[in-house]
């Protein structure tokens, strides 16, 4: 009996159906914009007050509104693209770029409202503390 060599062939390696760097910015843009809104309006907000330049502030909640809103459209335009089934467990590129797309999509309904949150209090209270 000969001995047999048996050389298993690897897998083809299963590329993602849409690029890995919009799923990521899709994923994370909307908290991104959410962190970036508080920490540059905290920053903001001595000066805008001791200068009277309140409208600053409404230009750095505008930014990071849209930035927000386009993270959201992204992750819902990638998530049509795979295609709008919900991500399953399943192994494989498709299942984890539905559940990126997915989530940058969902949490684009969330991330945006929050940044309105803050703003409001700029609308409503203003820059300066009332002593």
């Amino acid at each position: 009996m000969g001995t047999r060599d048996v050389r298993p062939e690897a897998l083809p390696r299963e590329h993602p159906p849409v690029s890995d760097l919009a799923q990521w910015v899709a994923f994370l843009g909307g908290p991104f914009a959410v962190l970036l809104n508080l920490e540059v309006s905290y920053v903001m907000v001595d000066w805008a007050c001791l200068t009277g330049n309140g409208w600053s502030l409404h230009v750095v909640h505008f930014a990071s509104f849209a930035l927000a809103v386009g993270a959201a459209w992204l992750g819902r335009s990638l998530w049509k693209r795979i295609g709008n089934d919900w991500p399953d467990a399943r192994s494989g590129s498709t299942s984890r770029s539905r559940f990126l797309a997915a989530m940058g999509a969902l949490g684009g309904l969330l991330f945006p409202l929050v940044i309105l949150a803050q703003w409001m209090t700029v609308m409503i209270l203003g820059p300066c503390p009332r002593a």
